[in-house]
């Protein structure tokens, strides 16, 4: 990385330097820097590098659930129940916000370690934001999630259930 940054200055003939395709945040700025690499969330939908898609995943529970919803950049939104049943529509621009807001934090804090093997049955979840991802397990006496991950899961599954 540093070899590239030190080849030319802003004074040499050259070709003009790419343009970047997708959003990115400036230090301070609201928008994420979203140039994480593509992954691709348990219902086969990819994430690309250039996007600030958000995905979250609820799986197990006593009837072995597997919920998936995917927020788009401009707040449109898909919940797929158990890798089947779809529905769609668009966030408020006020849970947007919210939205925004808490993915800037969502993937620090929260505690580490062996989820509690009393908790049969729990829910496991996986938040995939620009800046990274984050699993937990619904376990009071567990590990606990980012603060920010566990109201981003809230969030998602009210406005979209």
């Amino acid at each position: 990385m540093a070899g590239l940054l030190t080849g030319c200055s802003a004074t040499e003939p050259g070709p003009p330097a790419p343009t970047p395709t997708g959003p990115t945040g400036a230090p301070g700025s609201s928008t994420p820097d979203a140039t994480a690499p593509g992954t691709a969330t348990p219902d086969g939908t990819a994430t690309g590098t250039t996007d600030s898609r958000i995905v979250v995943t609820r799986s197990g529970g006593i009837a072995g659930r597997s919920d998936t919803v995917t927020v788009e950049p401009d707040g449109r939104w898909r919940a797929t129940e158990r890798g089947d049943a779809t529905r769609s529509g668009q966030l408020s621009p006020a849970d947007l916000d919210r939205l925004r807001a808490l993915a800037r934090t969502a993937t620090t804090g929260g505690t580490r370690g062996t989820p509690d093997a009393r908790c049969a049955d729990a829910f496991t979840y996986r938040l995939t934001v620009p800046t990274g991802s984050v699993e937990w397990t619904d376990c009071p006496s567990g590990p606990q999630p980012p603060p920010a991950a566990a109201a981003m899961a809230q969030l998602l599954f009210q406005t979209t259930g």
